[in-house]
């Protein structure tokens, strides 16, 4: 369970409440508040609070689609699916796809941690405060032996880790809010208003719900990755949905209210909490980001792990050392780049939705409708000529061109960088759409292209 190798049916030990388990362990974590607090920029309260689960929902269908029922089948991860629609050479791309957002997502969760781990010595004592940034680098550190002795024994300690942070995590995340809403009042929530609202109130819906869309679909790498180890399709669905989609949204409310309450906060209730309730308050939400960050850091290194072991010479190293090619150049950012990586966060958000979005919508259009739920294992690990999925020198380039167009559009309707928008963003936001016309263009490709010159294994 280590690689990338299909695992059958009796061989896999996860069940319904393990992959929700992984799946909650892998959604809640501080970059839910950073969520959040971006949300809070444009929406008030409750505008928010419908928005943020608006849009957790509308994300994760694209990632349950193209991931629950091909991975789950099969037992694979994504990167083995996207062989079908990439080629055996051009799935290069998506383990590289895989182990850079995963490895991003885990600096900015390790820098949070490193943060709150610091701050949490400080305030029960057990270190001076001068000390704090050496004991941020002490607390990256640290993070990562604890990550990298938790994946010793793979999917196994995934499960075991996840068993038990899990529960931890969800009732830390209900007290944090429970002692939020009380600290502040409800009603100075519901009255607070956004401090960078556009005059354009579609403008801000719209940007409010993409935030939400493009964060849940960067869970296309995960849900490959542990829906793989469920013998039940069935069984997983909920679970993923909930684990994975609603669980983000409802975390992110955390965020939304701290940065409306406290302006400047940047979602993040951590800092104020101490302020608010006194030390115990303040240690509730410290212990939250800890466990919570771990969990996830955990589950982000076994997914980029398992991309990457598909590649030689990864593949021939033993799984401990395997683990460190995911957790070293997060230590080494997180501990010495931290700021630079902390201001990019929003621009990281909007380029999970330019990349998993397409890759999903391509995903979703292949199997169901032009495979029609069939996938060829044998043509996935043959990386010879005489494979089905070798296309033109194991390179589809079908695929890619429906990746760069619905890549085009999204950069079209939302400039990632600039959060600059052209018509009609404003009413069906960037995401949804690039996926549906990568969607398009494949289907289009297949039929005109791929079927009537025999390549990809599709039936004429």
């Amino acid at each position: 369970m280590t690689g990338g190798w299909p695992i059958p049916r009796s061989e896999r030990p996860w069940s319904g409440l393990a992959v929700f388990y992984a799946s909650a362990s892998t959604a809640i974590a501080t970059w839910c508040f950073f969520i959040g607090g971006q949300v809070a920029d444009y929406l008030n309260a409750t505008a928010g609070t419908l928005t943020i689960i608006c849009g957790s929902l509308l994300g994760i269908l694209p990632v349950i689609l193209a991931c629950l029922p091909p991975c789950g089948k099969y037992g694979v991860d994504s990167v083995v699916t996207s062989k079908a629609q990439l080629g055996t050479r051009g799935s290069i791309f998506a383990i590289a796809l895989i182990y850079l957002s995963v490895v991003g997502w885990n600096i900015v969760l390790t820098i949070s941690f490193s943060r709150a781990g610091a701050e949490l010595l400080v305030a029960t004592g057990i270190a001076p405060r001068p000390a704090r940034t050496l004991l941020e680098t002490a607390m990256s550190l640290t993070g990562a032996a604890v990550v990298w002795y938790a994946l010793r024994k793979g999917a196994d300690s995934l499960r075991s880790a996840t068993t038990y942070m899990a529960p931890g995590v969800i009732v830390l995340g209900l007290v944090v809010l429970a002692l939020l809403i009380q600290r502040i009042g409800w009603h100075e929530i519901i009255a607070a208003e956004p401090v960078a609202a556009r005059p354009d109130p579609r403008y801000n819906y719209a940007t409010g719900v993409e935030l939400l869309i493009s964060a849940n679909l960067s869970w296309w790498p995960y849900a490959g990755a542990i829906i793989r180890l469920s013998p039940s399709v069935r069984a997983t669905l909920w679970p993923a949905v909930f684990g994975l989609g609603l669980s983000v949204g409802l975390v992110s409310l955390i965020g939304l209210y701290t940065s409306l309450a406290v302006p400047g906060s940047g979602g993040d209730p951590t800092r104020h909490l101490f302020a608010l309730g006194g030390p115990w308050v303040a240690l509730a939400g410290l212990a939250f980001i800890v466990l919570a960050n771990v969990a996830t850091i955990i589950v982000g290194s076994y997914v980029a792990t398992l991309a990457l072991s598909q590649v030689p010479p990864v593949n021939r190293a033993p799984w401990n050392v395997s683990t460190l090619t995911a957790i070293i150049p997060v230590t080494i950012a997180s501990a010495f780049f931290a700021l630079p990586a902390a201001e990019h966060f929003r621009t990281f958000l909007a380029f999970c939705g330019v990349l998993f979005g397409p890759m999903a919508g391509i995903q979703i259009v292949d199997y169901y409708l032009l495979r029609r739920r069939r996938l060829d294992m044998a043509a996935a690990f043959d990386n010879s000529r005489h494979s089905a999925y070798y296309f033109w020198k194991g390179i589809n380039p079908v695929g890619f061109a429906a990746l760069a167009a619905g890549s085009a559009a999204y950069f079209y309707l939302l400039n990632p960088f600039t959060y600059t928008s052209r018509p009609p963003y404003d009413y069906i936001t960037a995401a949804i759409p690039a996926t549906l016309l990568s969607a398009a263009i494949y289907a289009l490709g297949v039929t005109l292209i791929l079927r009537p010159s025999g390549k990809g294994g599709y039936i004429r």
